[in-house]
C-alpha cells in the first residue's frame, strides 16, 4: 500500500501510520497493527480499501487459527480439487449456495461450519463419502470423484517433499499462507529464471522479500515457508535441503555452487496479487549481487531482532517494518 496518498479532506498529502491497537471480533479482543492515514493539514484520520483489508486480515487470521477455521485459499482449493461449482459445493456442505459463496469472498465461517470445512479438507475419505451421499447430480459426482482420485496420486508422490518443507502448521510464522509444494516449486523456478546466477544466498533473500512483502500488503504470505535469521540474512528454514528436493532444479558443482532451473516456471498457480509481488521482487532485486541483498536484509527488523538465535522463527508481523514498498 502507499505510504503517502492524497487527502480526501484537503488538497494535500496524507501519511500512512501504523499503531498497535485492539479490535473486538465475535466476543473476543484481538491485538493488531492498525493502519490508517493522517491528513497533513487537518490531522483527520481515515482508511481506504488497502488499509481496511490489512487491518481486518490481521484479526481474522488470528480467529481462524485459534478456532482451526480454514482460510479462504483453503476453502477455494477444496472446491477446485473437487472440480465442483460453488452451487454444488454449497449443496455438498449443506450451507446453501449463497452462504458458501460469501466464504470464498472472505466471510469468516462460524466455528461449526468451520469444523465441517476443516474435516473435508483434512480427511479425504470423509470428503469422498460425503460426495457419494450428496444431492449433487451423478455426472458431477463422478467428475469430482475422478478428480480426487487423480489428485491423490500427485499428493502421494509429493508427500515426502511436503513433510520436509512444511513442518509447521499454518500460523503467523508462515504468514498464514496455504502450504503448497507446487507453489514453492514455481516460486523457486521463477526467481532462478530471473537471476543472472542462481546463488543460494540471493535466492534466499528473494524468497524472503516476496513472502514478507505479500504479507505486508495483504496479510498473508505466498509460499507457506517459515524463516529464520542466519549470519547472511533471513532464510527459509531447511533451505539447505529445500532447493535440492525438486528435480526441476539442478545444483551446478562449480567453484561457487549455484542453482539452475531445468523447467520453465508456471505462474498460473498464483493469484493476481501474488504475481504482482513476485514480479516486483524479481524486477527490483533478482539482478543484484548476493552481497548487496544481504547488506540490505541486515537492516530489516526481521533480521536484527532475531539474529541472536538461529533457531527462532521470524513472525510475519515483522513485515510491517519492511524497508521495501511496491508503491
Amino acid at each position: 500500500m502507499k505510504e503517502i496518498v492524497l487527502s480526501p479532506f484537503r488538497n494535500c498529502k496524507a501519511h500512512l501510520k501504523r499503531v498497535p491497537d485492539t479490535m473486538e471480533f465475535r466476543g473476543k479482543t484481538y491485538h493488531f497493527l492498525n493502519h490508517y492515514y493522517v491528513c497533513e493539514e487537518s490531522g483527520e484520520e481515515f482508511t481506504d480499501e488497502a488499509t481496511g483489508e490489512i487491518n481486518f486480515a490481521q484479526v481474522y487470521n488470528q480467529y481462524r487459527e485459534e478456532n482451526n477455521i480454514p482460510f479462504v485459499s483453503e476453502i477455494i482449493k477444496l472446491r477446485e480439487d473437487c472440480h465442483l461449482s460453488k452451487a454444488d459445493m454449497g449443496r455438498l456442505l449443506g450451507f446453501g449456495e449463497n452462504q458458501y459463496y460469501y466464504y470464498e469472498l472472505g466471510e469468516v465461517p462460524s466455528p461449526s461450519n468451520g469444523r465441517l470445512l476443516r474435516t473435508f479438507i483434512d480427511n479425504r475419505e470423509a470428503l469422498i463419502s460425503a460426495i457419494r451421499e450428496s444431492s449433487i447430480k451423478n455426472n458431477n459426482k463422478e467428475k469430482a470423484l475422478k478428480a480426487l482420485e487423480k489428485l491423490s496420486l500427485v499428493e502421494s508422490d509429493e508427500n515426502t517433499i511436503y513433510k520436509l518443507i512444511f513442518p509447521n502448521k499454518r500460523s503467523i510464522y508462515n504468514g498464514y499462507a496455504l502450504t503448497s509444494v507446487n507453489k514453492v516449486r514455481q516460486m523457486i523456478l521463477y526467481f532462478l529464471s530471473q537471476m543472472n546466477v542462481g546463488y543460494k544466498t540471493a535466492l534466499n533473500k528473494l524468497m524472503f522479500y516476496a513472502d514478507f512483502l505479500m504479507f505486508k500488503e495483504h496479510g498473508v504470505g505466498i509460499s507457506g515457508l517459515t524463516y529464520s535469521a542466519l549470519p547472511y540474512g533471513n532464510v527459509p528454514n531447511n533451505f539447505k535441503v529445500l532447493y535440492g528436493v525438486f528435480e526441476e532444479v539442478e545444483e551446478m558443482d562449480d567453484e561457487k555452487p549455484y542453482f539452475k532451473p531445468l523447467k520453465t516456471y508456471d505462474l498460473s498457480v498464483f493469484n493476481d496479487n501474488e504475481i504482482k509481488v513476485l514480479e516486483y521482487v524479481a524486477n527490483k532485486m533478482a539482478k543484484q549481487a548476493s552481497s548487496a541483498l544481504s547488506e540490505a536484509n541486515h537492516k530489516e527488523d526481521a533480521w536484527l531482532k532475531y539474529k541472536h538465535d538461529t533457531k527462532l522463527l521470524v513472525p510475519f508481523t515483522e513485515a510491517f517494518s519492511l524497508s521495501v514498498d511496491r508503491e
